[in-house]
């Protein structure tokens, strides 16, 4: 009975263990709504905000439906400010899936409303976009990602650099388990339950 006990305890930990990667890594969640700019619509450029770092033509943060409604929340991210724009940050090495709210800036045409994610510099993934309607339309963006090393994610406009471009909002990362890992959890739980199994048969046969 000891040794079926603590066959399931080392099945437990190896669980546990590999519920989460093997090695450290970037998550986050952001919508762009830590602060209040006011009750009236209106837009700033920032240097920095939430975690984001601003290329050369800052960041710039639209908010109460000045030229279209956010995603969630009051604020969303337009990303062609007085020029292409770009917003940076640095994750670590891993497995990921980036998630993120996209729309196409409304009256504004396909040629600007373009949105690219870089990795280290090196476009990787884009929301290419359309003609805008006359209010935002928000479509889920996802992509997944493998890095080996520290890597800067990067949002940048693409297109037309005419102070109006695409929109984003509600941004997360999510880092993704190896294959080594999810070997592991599926043989700690195998473990489990031939534990758990041994166990009910060593009750009827005492019975």
């Amino acid at each position: 009975m000891r040794s079926l006990k603590m066959i399931a305890a080392l099945a437990a930990s190896a669980t546990l263990a590999c519920a989460a990667p093997a090695f450290a890594v970037t998550t986050f969640t952001t919508n762009f709504d830590s602060m209040s700019f006011g009750t009236g619509p209106g837009f700033t450029t920032l240097s920095s905000y939430e975690g984001w770092t601003g290329g050369a033509h800052g960041i710039e943060v639209q908010y109460n439906n000045v030229a279209g409604k956010a995603f969630s929340g009051a604020n969303l991210v337009e990303l062609d400010t007085s020029a292409n724009s770009s917003m940076s940050r640095l994750i670590d090495a891993g497995s990921y899936i980036l998630r993120y709210w996209y729309s196409d800036r409304p009256g504004v045409p396909a040629s600007s409303n373009g949105i690219a994610v870089l990795l280290n510099g090196v476009q990787s993934f884009a929301s290419i976009g359309g003609n805008g309607d006359e209010q935002t339309d928000w479509r889920r963006q996802t992509f997944a990602f493998n890095v080996s090393a520290p890597t800067t994610l990067t949002f940048a406009a693409l297109g037309t650099s005419d102070s109006r471009g695409g929109y984003i909002d509600s941004v997360s990362l999510s880092a993704v388990p190896e294959p080594a890992s999810w070997a592991m959890m599926i043989a700690g739980f195998g473990m489990m339950g031939f534990a758990l199994r041994n166990r009910v048969n060593a009750k009827v046969a005492y019975a």
